[in-house]
């Protein structure tokens, strides 16, 4: 940097010094015009909060309009899904009862044959071969162990 002179170094050491906290005016420069403005309160435009709020309601409404369709297809697919898998696992479990008790039935374990059949028929309760094997344990238990004798009875079977 070089030396620029006695330009405004001149300026500020010929200012001449100033009492503390005086309100002085400044030097040689021009000031600028104040632009005094006045704020005021202006009435609300209600129109357009409005115009707004319609808008908004409208997007709602379009929105529900074309997603109310789609959450019916979703609920009714859900619902088949649930109706479909409860009768799988009723399946499943009604198989394995069957098995089981007929395994039973096989060991001579009349007994839990007969509470795996019951359980069975608490399933399907119209199975023809539900009611043939729950008849066939009734008539073990009851000429063996001396239990169930009175659904033997109600089975009217003739001995």
């Amino acid at each position: 940097m070089g030396y620029m002179g006695m330009g405004m170094q001149k300026w500020i050491y010929t200012m001449r010094p100033r009492k503390p906290f005086s309100m002085q005016r400044k030097g040689s420069f021009t000031s600028l015009p104040k632009n005094n403005r006045e704020f005021k309160l202006q009435p609300s435009k209600r129109s357009n909060s409005f115009i707004i709020s319609i808008v908004i309601l409208l997007s709602f409404g379009l929105i529900i309009f074309i997603m109310l369709p789609r959450w019916m297809v979703y609920e009714q697919n859900h619902y088949n899904h649930q109706i479909e898998a409860k009768k799988s696992n009723d399946l499943w479990a009604f198989n394995f009862l069957m098995k089981s008790g007929k395994y039973r039935l096989e060991k001579q374990n009349y007994i839990g044959a007969y509470s795996e059949f019951k359980l069975a028929q608490a399933i399907y309760p119209n199975n023809s071969e539900i009611e043939e094997l729950l008849k066939e344990t009734v008539i073990f238990t009851c000429y063996n162990h001396g239990l169930n004798c009175e659904t033997h009875n109600m089975f009217d079977i003739d001995d």
